[in-house]
């Protein structure tokens, strides 16, 4: 069947080739970087919120300790924009992943917690896209990062009992959007926010290959423990996540330099 232009146009329209290509290149590169695709268009549904759906990619590394729960997401010729509430995007080494520990019989951890890894990135807590409606409140970045967590919980749920019996299991799985969106972070002086307009009047623009989104994501209620209640320097933590954005022709390198120091394990006994 020789070309046909418009059906080239529907498929280039749906985005999938990006998450094939994407596929496609981690496959490809895996003996340098040590991950591999265990799963594409996973099938997943989540009990907590009652959301299902399909994960596009899931990614492990060569330990198996870690996991990527993808979101493709392919846009012609668009920036998004990260902010940050303090005016600077400094690079964070903490975020929130999911946490499945099992040892001597038990979950000592199923949950997010917070732990560290490389590459640190800035961290923002909101994304401005050109032409979103500044009065939506549930943002572009906000619906895809939802469901982006809700499967995340559903795949670590999925994979609960995974294990060796009478073997010590720790894995971590991470919430990762991969875009042919441009990404850059908007650095300024909160001084020159107008609260008459509210507009910047100055600030300063730097392309990054990659960030990290930190703010509540989930509309879902959560209950607060009396731990959550002693941080009273940050009430809001216990609702907070972490949403890794990575441009797509940058993947093989945040893949390459993803490492989870030891810190991290230690935390839960490791």
């Amino acid at each position: 069947m020789p070309a046909d232009p418009e059906l080239l146009r529907v498929a280039n329209d749906s985005g999938f080739p990006l998450q094939i290509a994407i596929q496609q290149s981690v496959h490809a590169s895996s003996q340098a970087h040590g991950w591999k695709v265990v799963h594409a268009e996973h099938a997943w549904v989540n009990p907590a919120d009652d959301k299902s759906g399909f994960v596009d990619l899931v990614l492990r590394d060569r330990h198996s300790f870690a996991s990527l729960v993808v979101e493709c997401k392919r846009v012609r010729n668009t920036t998004w924009l990260f902010l940050n509430t303090k005016g600077s995007t400094e690079n964070r080494r903490h975020c929130k992943a999911w946490t499945t520990h099992h040892k001597d019989g038990q979950f000592n951890a199923f949950g997010w917690f917070d732990v560290q890894i490389d590459p640190s990135t800035p961290e923002a807590n909101f994304c401005a896209v050109r032409g979103q409606n500044t009065n939506d409140k549930n943002t572009f970045l906000e619906r895809i990062a939802g469901e982006l967590i809700s499967s995340t919980e559903a795949i670590a749920l999925e994979e609960r009992d995974y294990r060796r019996e009478n073997m010590e299991s720790l894995r971590m799985y991470f919430n990762v959007v991969v875009t042919t969106a441009k990404l850059a972070i908007a650095n300024f002086d909160p001084a020159n926010l107008s609260t008459a307009d509210g507009t910047l009047s100055q600030a300063d623009f730097t392309e990054v290959p990659f960030v990290r989104v930190r703010k509540q994501f989930s509309l879902r209620p959560a209950h607060l423990t009396p731990k959550d209640w002693a941080r009273h320097d940050d009430p809001d933590y216990r609702r907070e996540n972490t949403v890794f954005i990575v441009q797509a022709d940058r993947l093989n390198q945040f893949l390459t330099q993803f490492d989870i120091p030891n810190s991290s394990f230690r935390q839960f006994g490791v």
